[in-house]
């Protein structure tokens, strides 16, 4: 329910690659937004044109969901442009430029259509929109046991170590004016399904439904990068995959630069080279792993693009294409689509924030310095190798004015659920107690009707230890999601001496308290029709909540 997809409506093939996604991901077909009067073959577009196409059809989307204030995660399709030229030097992704629609800088001012901070004495422009969500920190004496001039914009993993609590899961509509930032109001995190062509942006799909809850044992690489400029990273890089070691991850700091590796299997593989293209397909990559170059031009729109006969990936490389570890197997990847400079990529914190359970999207929010800038990810953001999903069933039939039953599952218990009915919430609560009840209404409820029910449970935050850190008792706190869709048929009602109807509607506090304890999201009437009098009652009662002992 807080997954947004953007695709070109002038392109079949893109719209094919929507529907594939959210069937994998129990999207509402709601949510799949259809953008017409682009080019799918334009690799890039000016601003003013993104202002008078994409812009709007990303917002008229937004304004038509119930809860559009639910959306976090924005995932565009091939078939859309990679770059918006804003002005002569300066441009963005567009997944960059889409993350901070609706966010103001300090004087209140549309971020997006601005250039960033020119500088003078380098003669470029810089990022200067700082992420309120980064987890900044600094390395302590005797952290980092490799040295590099550029390393001080890579100082995050120390920090998140010695964090006792890390941050909460990720939500756009959260209140961030309270960091130092010049970004204020919400944002969101957005990646893009794409490769060399569209089987590349569904096999993104299969791997990262394919990843979840399984716990890889692969390499968790850093390869030390092929010059100093490309290894600013490199001393946050080694200590992370130390780090990961003393935790029992398989961490994997491969030095020197070897740019004919192969033979490793990865969960991640973080390393920077110019060229690194005889490096890349000889690695096996298990579902969910991540990949991060860090050099220049990884993303430019020319490097996703094959020849004419289909043959020669790309037709027309610069450096080394991101979508050349899509193609050799890889579930996530990161590049620029223009000049970056060498402090705006993704820390070596990213490996930290995966295995602890969040999902690749928020893994890299949280390790990403700058917003609006060149970046580009690939890959499902939803992706979750190192967390288990509670689990979530739902009937696909009901009869008339009986009670639904949901019930959902997790080893460490579930902290909420949420209900989801036509598109609009309906119910739920946050607890504590194993047994959730409560009751609501919706219009249309008639025998034959076939409606569309989401239920999305929240697993209970657990602690865990990570032996051989400086602190090695951690809270994080990834509010692992998982959910299940039904198109749900409303059937004859059972006999009134069945004895089965539940009396979830009669339960007085529970059926009250579930309607109202979310406040103003409600039972979203507005959005499905008028609860006249006429409408039978449907009713949403017995959410089991099975819990375990902590694990």
């Amino acid at each position: 329910m807080n997954v947004l997809v953007l695709y070109n409506a002038d392109d079949p093939d893109a719209a094919t690659v929507a529907s594939y996604y959210a069937d994998a991901r129990d999207i509402s077909l709601a949510q799949l937004c259809a953008v017409p009067g682009v080019d799918p073959l334009a690799p890039a577009m000016t601003f003013d044109d993104y202002a008078a196409v994409i812009q709007p059809a990303f917002r008229a989307c937004l304004a038509a969901i119930p809860q559009s204030d639910e959306i976090d995660y924005v995932v565009t399709i091939r078939g859309l442009p990679y770059r918006i030229d804003i002005t002569d030097g300066y441009s963005a992704s567009l997944e960059a430029m889409l993350q901070v629609d609706g966010g103001v800088d300090a004087d209140g001012i549309a971020i997006d259509g601005q250039p960033q901070k020119y500088s003078t004495l380098a003669g470029t422009y810089e990022a200067a929109v700082q992420n309120p969500a980064f987890i900044d920190g600094t390395a302590s004496d005797g952290d980092f046991t490799v040295t590099n001039p550029y390393s001080a914009s890579y100082q995050s993993a120390p920090a998140v170590v010695r964090n006792t609590r890390q941050p909460k899961s990720f939500h756009a509509s959260s209140n961030w004016a309270s960091r130092t930032s010049d970004l204020t109001g919400h944002f969101y995190v957005v990646t893009r399904l794409d490769g060399f062509d569209y089987d590349d942006a569904r096999a993104l799909v299969d791997r990262g439904s394919a990843a979840d809850g399984t716990f890889p044992d692969a390499e968790l690489m850093c390869m030390a990068a092929a010059d100093d400029a490309r290894g600013a990273r490199d001393p946050e890089c080694e200590y992370t995959t130390r780090m990961l070691t003393a935790a029992g991850f398989n961490g994997s700091w491969v030095t020197p630069y070897d740019g004919a590796l192969s033979g490793h299997t990865v969960a991640a593989y973080f390393t920077g080279s110019a060229d690194l293209t005889g490096a890349i397909a000889g690695e096996s990559y298990v579902p969910g792993a991540i990949a991060d170059n860090l050099t220049s031009f990884g993303a430019l729109p020319q490097n996703f693009f094959c020849s004419d006969d289909g043959l020669t990936c790309p037709a027309s490389e610069a450096q080394t294409s991101i979508a050349r570890f899509v193609r050799a197997g890889a579930t996530g990847a990161h590049g620029t689509v223009n000049e970056p400079l060498n402090d705006v990529f993704p820390l070596a914190s990213t490996l930290l924030f995966y295995t602890f359970g969040y999902n690749l999207g928020e893994s890299q929010l949280f390790a990403e310095r700058y917003l609006y800038w060149q970046n580009l990810y690939l890959g499902d953001p939803l992706t979750t190798p190192y967390a288990e999903r509670p689990v979530v069933s739902l009937p696909a039939s009901v009869p008339e004015g009986s009670a639904l039953t949901v019930t959902a599952t997790h080893p460490d218990g579930i902290s909420e659920i949420r209900v989801y009915v036509d598109g609009a919430y309906v119910g739920g609560d946050v607890t504590d107690s194993a047994t959730l009840d409560f009751a609501t209404t919706f219009p249309g409820a008639i025998v034959g009707d076939v409606h569309e029910v989401i239920a999305v449970a929240i697993a209970t935050d657990a602690p865990v230890t990570r032996t051989g850190w400086p602190v090695p008792d951690q809270s994080p706190r990834p509010q692992t999601q998982g959910w299940e869709r039904v198109e749900l048929t409303i059937t004859d009602a059972l006999p009134a001496d069945s004895g089965s109807d539940s009396g979830a509607a009669d339960s007085g506090g529970p059926a009250d308290s579930g309607a109202t304890k979310s406040g103003p999201k409600g039972c979203g009437c507005a959005a499905t029709g008028d609860l006249g009098a006429g409408w039978p009652a449907f009713l949403l009662g017995t959410v089991l909540l099975a819990r375990r002992g902590r694990r």
